[in-house]
Formats: C-alpha cells, structure tokens, sequence
C-alpha cells in the first residue's frame, strides 16, 4: 500500500469502496451487478492502455527524429561547413552589426510598451 507522500492523485488512494470492502454481507442477487462493474472497469482499462501505447509509440518516433536531427546538425559542425555560426559573435561581426560600441559589451536597456 502506498503512503500519503508516494500517492500522485486521489485516484492513487485506495478506499473502502474503491476496493469493494463492505460492512454486511452481499446479497445473491448482486453478484451478477458486481460482475458487470468488473467487465466494465476491465474495458474502461484496456481502452486506456491502448490509447497509451499509441501516444507511447507518437513520443518514441518524435525522439527518433530529434535524435537524428541533432546528429545531422552535429555532423554538419564536425565537417566545418561554413553555414554554421560560432554561437558567440566576433568582435567584427558585432561592430559590422552596429549592435553596440566596440568596447562595451553590456547588455542594453530597453523599454517595452504594451
């Protein structure tokens, strides 16, 4: 059973009805009742098992395809193609730029109005 701190929601919480305790006993007629809960609780779960194992299968194949484009992009960086960019600008390229004065390299202020 889990304590307080390992549950992650209120459905994580096992109760007295969540887990058919009763306090008399149970009718002869109600078996059937208790069948159909079970068939349908049963489906309910199988449905969400498979909608995750679809959304499992989306987020696997999208890790695939980020994968493979850091790889592309690293490999490019390894060759030295001149289409990448240093992540920092030269001093040259910032004064051709006109971003801010040669000598300072500071962030600059600036207000935005909304």
């Amino acid at each position: 059973m889990k304590s307080i701190t390992q549950t992650k929601s209120l459905g994580d919480m096992r109760t007295s009805i969540s887990t058919h305790n009763r306090s008399s006993p149970r009718r002869e007629g109600s078996t059937y009742l208790e069948v159909y809960l079970l068939d349908r609780e049963k489906h309910r779960l199988e449905t969400e098992l498979s909608v995750l194992a679809k959304r499992r299968g989306r987020i696997e194949m999208r890790l695939s395809e980020i994968r493979e484009g850091i790889a592309k992009l690293t490999s490019k960086e390894q060759e030295g193609s001149p289409t990448s960019r240093s992540p920092t600008p030269t001093h040259s390229e910032i004064t051709a730029l006109g971003e801010c004065a040669p000598d300072s390299r500071e962030w600059r202020r600036m207000t935005v109005d909304y």
